[in-house]
């Protein structure tokens, strides 16, 4: 595949993802539908190749380079595996008074929201 290809694909798969994690409608087409959905995100599956759905995978970088090689390699294995990580959700909690009045002045941000995932 093409640079040109691979970076369409990628935007056509993400916003997919995207769609499927903000969208009941969406997540219902998956399960239903996928060769639907996937076309909606100019995304297009080769006749007679199954889709294979996967869910709750964790979200890395290295989802859309599996996901690039899954698709390149479709028509020759008459399979799609379409890869949808689960979203990444931070730790939800109580802030304490001291946090929230330090995120409410802007003078401060509480640790959990510092921290990288």
């Amino acid at each position: 595949m093409y640079s040109a290809e691979r970076t369409a694909f990628a935007a056509g798969y993400s916003a997919m993802v995207a769609a499927v994690w903000s969208d009941p409608s969406r997540e219902r087409l998956l399960t239903e539908e996928p060769r639907v959905l996937l076309a909606e995100h100019g995304i297009g599956v080769p006749a007679g190749t199954a889709v294979d759905v996967v869910r709750d995978l964790p979200a890395a970088p290295e989802v859309v380079e599996v996901q690039i090689r899954s698709w390149e390699e479709a028509a020759a294995r008459g399979r799609l595996t379409l890869f949808v990580p689960r979203p990444d959700r931070f730790d939800a909690r109580d802030l304490t008074e001291e946090e929230m009045d330090a995120l409410v002045a802007g003078t401060g941000v509480p640790e959990f929201l510092r921290t990288p995932r």
